[in-house]
């Protein structure tokens, strides 16, 4: 993890800084970067530039911080980077205080351009107008060169295609017209006009014979499918998933990303068992796509999720029905399968169904069948022992808790609840060399167990009471010594 020491501004440098700021310049590169947005498109319209503008946390964010120590600090960047770019910081710090209106820019700024997460770099025209949005990208300031670059070359190409759309007509206008929207996709930005070109590109290659009509209906589909998605309307938004996905004669690549989609839909509903199915089916949809592994790395953290939904689901519809040793040991499988479940899905009422079922196989079981009623009896026990000494009943409590230590084969850590339980019990009567002697065996028990913690919060608890007791305990007179006699 990248660590920062940062000690707030004060006095004489916190006004240096501020100065800079009012002034348009930011940090110690000699006005290489300018804070003031409105200055700094002046100066990009007057010297035929385009602005490079970095959102940062520049006190706070570790990427912004790489990104700065990585490419913008360096010679290489700051030599070639200003023939191109007039740079923009706007920052948001947490250790300093900026100016209230430079802070007020930077806010307005942030909201119209969607700023979400820092380091957010976007690439304007002189205008202002968004070119390109991209963050922090390791290799140093040559590869953060050539990745502008890259972008700027984009940009060229979408300002040469865009004056040549109004002379072209028909096949050739949408076959322009994909060209343009697949440029702007390069830049990671979809231009205003996008939906006008889609809806166009779709009548103009009525028939298909470009490929065109297809794929923008497939991408006017997904786009309204992202839009509900995005106002969390999940299972609408999986629907019209659902019909790209009946286009016929979409690429394999196409249905991976649908499918995908779906899957995240069904993640939101915590549909575990659908987002697996629907990441099976992207995973064959494109099985040799660049997105494949990390598909298979979705599908091995979902599956063990998925298959405790479904057991749950089926155990539910065999509970009514069962009675007797069959119904404990659903039961018992209902109660590891939710447990399992609730590690991904909160279920607030599983402690309550705990011990309520344990009760249950536990008058179900007559025989120890499959270690069922030993299973169940010491958590009823236990239980019974906790609800006791937060009652008071001490003796109560410490009779159920021997009674559960009494049962053959407790071991590991329903060993250590056993014990530490009947800690908590010595303390709440004060006897707290008893209380350490029952931690002790409660280490011993499970050693490893990361309740262990709570056991040695209990013995400080009690080695402290201790302390104090000891403390308050009156010290013996001195014998006084007899006097030297001649």
């Amino acid at each position: 993890m990248f660590r920062l020491n940062c000690r707030p501004l004060t006095g004489a440098l916190l006004v240096l800084v501020s100065i800079f700021a009012l002034v348009g310049f930011a940090g110690d590169d000699g006005g290489l970067w300018h804070t003031n947005f409105e200055e700094a498109k002046a100066k990009a319209r007057a010297e035929n530039k385009l602005l490079l503008v970095d959102f940062t946390g520049s006190d706070w964010c570790g990427w912004c911080i790489k990104l700065k120590q990585e490419v913008f600090d360096q010679e290489a960047f700051k030599k070639q980077a200003p023939q191109q770019f007039v740079l923009v910081e706007l920052d948001f710090p947490r250790g300093t205080q900026l100016p209230e209106e430079l802070k007020k820019q930077n806010d307005q700024l942030a909201k119209r351009f969607a700023v979400s997460g820092f380091p957010t770099i976007l690439l304007l025209d002189a205008e202002g107008q968004l070119i390109a949005r991209t963050g922090y990208r390791a290799g140093g300031p040559d590869e953060y060169l050539k990745h502008l670059a890259e972008f700027v070359t984009a940009h060229e190409t979408i300002v040469r295609m865009r004056g040549q759309v109004a002379g072209v007509q028909g096949l050739d206008r949408a076959k322009l017209l994909d060209q343009l929207i697949e440029a702007y996709g390069k830049l990671g930005v979809e231009p205003d006009d996008a939906k006008t070109w889609t809806t166009e590109i779709i009548a103009l290659d009525a028939e298909n014979k470009a490929g065109l009509r297809l794929k923008y209906e497939f991408r006017q589909l997904v786009s309204e499918a992202d839009a509900l998605k995005k106002e969390r309307k999940f299972e609408e938004a999986k629907t019209m998933y659902g019909r790209a996905l009946q286009l016929s004669g979409i690429s394999g690549e196409q249905k991976q990303d649908a499918y995908f989609a779906q899957g995240e839909c069904l993640f939101y509903a915590k549909d575990f068992v659908g987002v697996v199915v629907c990441l099976k089916q992207a995973e064959a949809a494109a099985p040799e796509s660049s997105k494949v592994a990390t598909i298979q790395a979705m599908i091995q953290r979902f599956a063990p999720t998925a298959e405790a939904q479904e057991t749950v689901a089926k155990l539910k519809g065999d509970l009514d029905a069962a009675q007797g040793l069959d119904r404990a040991r659903i039961l018992d499988q209902l109660l590891d399968a939710r447990t399992t479940l609730s590690q991904a899905i909160p279920d607030p009422d599983l402690p309550r169904d705990t011990i309520a079922w344990a009760r249950e196989i536990v008058a179900l079981v007559a025989d120890n069948d499959a270690g069922l009623k030993s299973k169940y009896s010491l958590r009823v026990l236990l239980t019974d022992a906790q609800q006791l000494t937060r009652d008071q009943k001490l003796d109560e409590a410490h009779a159920a808790l021997d009674e559960a230590l009494a049962i053959p084969g407790v071991a590991g850590e329903s060993l250590l609840d056993l014990h530490l339980a009947k800690a908590k019990c010595y303390a709440a009567q004060e006897e707290f060399e008893k209380c350490l002697e029952a931690c002790q065996k409660a280490l011993d028990a499970a050693p490893a167990s990361p309740r262990v913690q709570s056991v040695k919060s209990q013995m400080r608890t009690a080695q402290a009471e201790l302390d104090k007791r000891k403390a308050k305990e009156p010290s013996e007179p001195e014998t006084p010594k007899p006097s030297a006699t001649n």
